[in-house]
């Protein structure tokens, strides 16, 4: 597997006797594995999987080319790496905890721990084929709960029960694996929180409701945002609808591979900025998205968004604009990256819908 092999390169080359991987993603990418709970040791010649009873058979079906070791707990693995005399070990240093390091040090004899945080990250940043079937399905499916959902709004719902209406539409799905516990909903003035989770508050005619919702397919996620007006659009709501989706149409236009994050980002900023609403918009254009619903690299001014884009890597287009009082709007679509330009996979309509 290219996934593996690259990390046996990489302990071969840091001159590491083996890498431990226990991050929920990263564990799944490497091995294929999707329960909760279990280790993975790569050296330079061998694939291991640490796997307690309760996984011990889906370990067996998931993890092909692993060698499965069964665990009662840590306490196994840890005297596993300190019978094999495991001195330089490679460890996931942002999920790693202070206890579980001073444990390897003590119990296991480790005398040097080494982050491989980045050579991951930067393998889990394209996207190979099957890992985009699944993305594209996630998509469909939050496409369809948009569609779906703007038939059933109406004055009086809480923003609670138009989260409930997306979930459960998209539970009927046997292949959503997850959601979130709730999504974002917020509408009228709530729409200035970019995260306003869904809460009590009743939809009223006139109100924006802006969406940000998303299921996850055979572990990857879709992350999608639609803002939507129940009732007529006033005058006011239409000019801020109009330059977020004329921000992102600009940003949509200068993607392609070999550029960074941090243009595709300014972009957008600069539409934005020249309509006089530079201050309303305050968080990055984008990220990446996978495993996890936030991943390197981004689109932004920042460290992440200096990674130069290439073919295969996934993003989202988000711009928006808050404004404390007034509400907000936010339109977010997914997309590839390509040679030339992007695959936009988020084909919910981006017109101004008014209810």
């Amino acid at each position: 597997m290219r996934k593996t092999n690259y990390v046996q390169k990489f302990v071969a080359e840091a001159g590491l006797d083996a890498a431990l991987i226990y991050c929920p993603a990263n564990r799944r990418y490497l091995s294929g594995f999707t329960g909760s709970a279990g280790y993975v040791l790569i050296t330079t010649i061998s694939k291991i999987f640490f796997s307690d009873f309760r996984y011990a058979e889906q370990a067996q079906g998931e993890c092909k080319g692993y060698e499965i070791i069964p665990i009662k707990g840590e306490d196994d693995v840890l005297a596993y790496l300190k019978e094999k005399k495991i001195d330089k070990l490679g460890v996931e240093r942002d999920f790693m905890t202070l206890r579980f390091a001073d444990a390897l040090r003590i119990i296991s004899g480790v005398q040097i721990l080494s982050g491989i945080d980045d050579q991951i990250v930067n393998l889990r940043m394209i996207k190979d084929d099957a890992e985009l079937s699944r993305i594209r399905r996630a998509c469909e499916i939050t496409d369809l709960a948009f569609e779906h959902v703007i038939t059933q709004i109406r004055e009086g719902m809480t923003e609670a029960e138009i989260d409930l209406e997306l979930q459960s539409y998209m539970r009927k799905f046997p292949e959503v694996e997850r959601m979130a516990e709730r999504f974002i909903v917020a509408s009228g003035e709530h729409g200035s929180l970019p995260h306003g989770i869904a809460g009590a508050r009743k939809v009223r005619n006139g109100d924006f409701i802006t969406m940000d919702f998303g299921c996850n397919c055979g572990g990857y996620w879709s992350d999608v945002t639609r803002t939507v007006c129940l009732g007529k659009a006033n005058a006011k709501q239409k000019e801020i609808y109009s330059i977020v989706h004329a921000a992102q149409q600009a940003a949509i236009n200068m993607v392609r591979a070999g550029i960074t994050g941090r243009q595709v980002d300014t972009a957008a900023r600069d539409v934005i900025e020249k309509a006089g609403y530079s201050k309303y918009f305050g968080h990055g254009l984008g990220h990446s998205f996978g495993l996890d619903i936030h991943e390197a690299p981004r689109f932004a001014q920042n460290t992440q968004g200096d990674i130069t884009l290439k073919p295969g890597m996934t993003m989202t287009v988000e711009p928006g604009i808050y404004i404390p009082g007034w509400g907000g709007v936010r339109i977010e679509d997914d997309i590839i990256i390509t040679e030339s330009g992007c695959i936009n996979l988020t084909g919910a309509c981006k017109d101004l819908i008014e209810i």
